[in-house]
């Protein structure tokens, strides 16, 4: 575990020396994925997403440079879903990492389209995939349901109630407002695509085997000498300490994801 000397010295950095105890699930959340569901390839999506196109690789030499720029205009993704105000997911007592994630990449994708800031409802996805159980699931299984039915604003769904009575007509024709049709795929532990995609200001939900969860990547850093990511958790506002706001930084091979995909563009609601 270290700390950043940077404009990041208050955030949680995890990498390779970071003990595990760390980055367990504070009491009464929940490490879910389930990536033991993910087949061998390097594409697992089919055609929910596509593979990710060489043509938007970024030279590692430009990297710094680009970041140093991105943090002193203030056009990170964080820049923005801050000044928007919009907060981090909070999963509370649910398995649902895997859906709170994509979920997530909904809502910072309307904002970076400025669209209307609106915040959805995890459950009213992972609720109906999972059959109103309160159990584990990959990415997958979450954009093949969000790409065709779309999410719930919280108005009407609450973020965390896994309770089929709020699956009413109504709220099936409110969700197709609220979805992300266009996906792309990350091939697995590609360090290269994923700060290509954060350089690029493309939010990236993130599944690690080595945490058995599954975040969003919002920022590109650079801290000792060497990228990472900055993420943002769905373990409430407070995580890691309070007032962090579900922001750390991963760096080494804690950044590498297991499974990564990219919201392209959002239906405008």
């Amino acid at each position: 575990m270290g700390f950043s000397s940077s404009m990041y010295r208050d955030e949680l950095v995890i990498d390779d020396s970071t003990p595990d105890a760390i980055t367990d699930a504070p009491e009464g959340y929940s490490q879910s994925l389930r990536l033991d569901f993910r087949g061998p390839k390097e594409y697992e999506y089919g055609d929910l997403a596509t593979p990710f196109p060489s043509n938007l690789l970024i030279p590692r030499h430009e990297w710094q440079a680009r970041i140093q720029e991105m943090e002193e205009r203030k056009t990170r993704i964080s820049d923005v879903v801050e000044q928007a105000g919009l907060p981090c997911k909070d999963q509370s007592q649910t398995n649902y990492c895997w859906i709170n994630a994509p979920v997530h990449l909904i809502e910072v994708t309307r904002v970076l389209q400025n669209q209307a800031m609106v915040i959805l409802s995890p459950a009213s996805a992972g609720g109906p995939i999972k059959g109103y159980r309160n159990v584990g699931g990959w990415g997958k299984e979450g954009l093949e349901y969000l790409v065709q039915y779309g999410c719930v604003p919280v108005d009407k769904w609450p973020a965390n109630a896994i309770d089929r009575r709020y699956n009413t007509a109504e709220n099936r024709e409110l969700a197709m407002m609220y979805r992300v049709v266009e996906w792309m795929e990350l091939r697995p532990r590609n360090l290269d695509e994923v700060m290509s995609c954060l350089l690029r200001r493309i939010p990236i939900a993130v599944g690690y085997n080595w945490w058995r969860h599954e975040v969003s990547l919002y920022d590109p850093v650079w801290l000792n000498g060497q990228p990472g990511g900055r993420l943002r958790n769905s373990w409430g506002m407070s995580w890691p300490q309070p007032m962090a706001g579900g922001y750390s930084i991963l760096q080494g091979s804690k950044l590498l994801p297991d499974d990564a995909v990219c919201p392209v563009s959002a239906i405008a609601a």
